[in-house]
């Protein structure tokens, strides 16, 4: 039986748009900028699988921009597709499938980009290319497509005016097309012959009803990021959603239990203190240590509040950064006797813009953030004050003037919280 029909599953109900994507080969280099749960990944992994069968003896990647991201997106679907097609079992140290012919898939983690190196590589599969680092582009994947002619497709949702935005500049030739509903769009540079740009809409794909609940969600502009696949410029507010709309008389109620976002920096350490209710934060208190510490952060938190009814939300760092030669400051926390709910790395920044938005934004009566203006003076200073790259990233150089801290000590809860939901597959309305 001719491998290529070992294939998994039929791919159904595609648009025009997709279908011309999947069946692209002409060009070496594909940009792709499309909404979430919009296939583009998918229709990539076919792509790659396609290639690996027809061209035996090739070897391949699929890359993302940590190995923690790259395994879970791609490494148990990789097993699951190709399971009639191994040569040997997959390696599970090397994430590697070796198939009948000789063509080996791999999946690696881009946050040591030189690991390709050294290696030949037919062509590769990157995802979240937005969020890939700067330079692993032109100083580590291009050169090694050089010696075989490799080709490269790069997918992922769009993270502000950053080096992606570039790319997509380029393979559409010095201008983005229009996309529209269904149709979506598609360019190629007339400069370079190689290159070639696609884009189409979440909603293309999505339920109607799940693009209406996250346009209630989001601010406007995360989700043109987020469901459009939009090139948004972040420079400016980075919390461009705060108004007065945000600010009430909040007070910290005793019976409640109250969560504490925090930042390990030493001057200042801050702390955010707010009462969830349901899906909205009231944020009745802050602290702002200048020249402190942990063991400072939390005999201040002692004396406030009752620590059965904390739980804290820190900066990720922290289980690696040492208060002392000893402990980390999570640790610290623990032993002080404090819950800590802290994920394994910490958001990128504007995955924590975005979600602090979102719940900014103004919906009246139902503005889900609510902070004190009189006992939270340094947030609401932040809120008006820190500004972002046009890239998305927060100017960090505001961090001399005492800006920046206590908004990323509220963020961290915000983003373990509430994160900026992603659709499922229940949503799909064609697949």
């Amino acid at each position: 039986m001719n491998n290529l029909q070992k294939l998994p599953k039929r791919l159904h109900s595609l648009t025009d748009r997709q279908k011309q994507y999947l069946n692209d080969y002409d060009h070496r280099f594909t940009v792709l900028p499309s909404g979430r749960r919009s296939r583009k990944t998918l229709l990539s992994k076919r792509k790659i699988l396609i290639h690996a069968l027809r061209n035996p003896g090739s070897r391949l990647f699929h890359g993302a921009p940590t190995h923690r991201q790259a395994k879970a997106i791609f490494w148990a679907q990789l097993k699951e597709d190709t399971r009639s097609l191994w040569a040997t079992r997959p390696s599970e140290t090397e994430l590697c499938v070796r198939l009948l012919g000789g063509s080996e898939i791999h999946v690696i983690g881009l946050d040591a980009p030189e690991r390709i190196e050294g290696q030949p590589w037919d062509g590769c599969h990157i995802t979240e290319m937005g969020n890939i680092k700067a330079h692993a582009w032109g100083e580590n994947i291009r050169p090694v497509l050089s010696d075989t002619n490799g080709f490269a497709m790069l997918d992922g949702v769009p993270e502000g005016i950053n080096f992606y935005y570039d790319l997509a500049l380029y393979a559409a030739g010095g201008a983005l097309p229009k996309t529209v509903p269904i149709d979506g769009a598609f360019a190629e540079s007339p400069d370079d012959p190689d290159w070639c740009y696609y884009h189409w809409f979440s909603s293309d794909v999505l339920n109607q009803s799940e693009i209406e609940a996250a346009k209630r969600e989001l601010d406007e502009r995360t989700f043109k990021q987020e469901y459009e696949g939009s090139f948004e410029s972040y420079e400016g507010l980075a919390y461009y959603a705060f108004g007065k709309h945000n600010l009430a008389p909040v007070q910290h109620e005793k019976e409640r239990p109250v969560h504490i976002g925090m930042d390990f920096n030493v001057d200042p350490m801050t702390a955010t203190f707010s009462h969830v209710m349901g899906d909205d934060v009231h944020q009745f208190g802050e602290a702002y240590l200048p020249n402190s510490n942990t063991w400072e952060m939390v005999d201040h938190i002692k004396r406030r509040f009752d620590i059965n009814k904390c739980f804290i939300y820190p900066d990720s760092t922290g289980k690696a950064r040492q208060a002392n030669a000893s402990r980390s400051n999570i640790a610290i926390l623990q032993e002080a006797g404090f819950p800590v709910k802290a994920r394994s790395a910490n958001p990128y920044q504007i995955d924590r813009i975005n979600a602090v938005n979102s719940l900014l934004k103004d919906r009246g009566p139902q503005t889900r953030y609510k902070v004190n203006p009189a006992t939270c003076p340094k947030t609401i200073n932040d809120f008006n004050k820190v500004e972002a790259l046009e890239d998305g990233r927060l100017n960090k150089t505001q961090e001399a003037t005492g800006l920046v801290h206590i908004t990323d000590a509220l963020g961290y809860k915000v983003t373990y919280l509430f994160p900026i939901k992603k659709p499922t597959l229940g949503s799909v309305k064609r697949w």
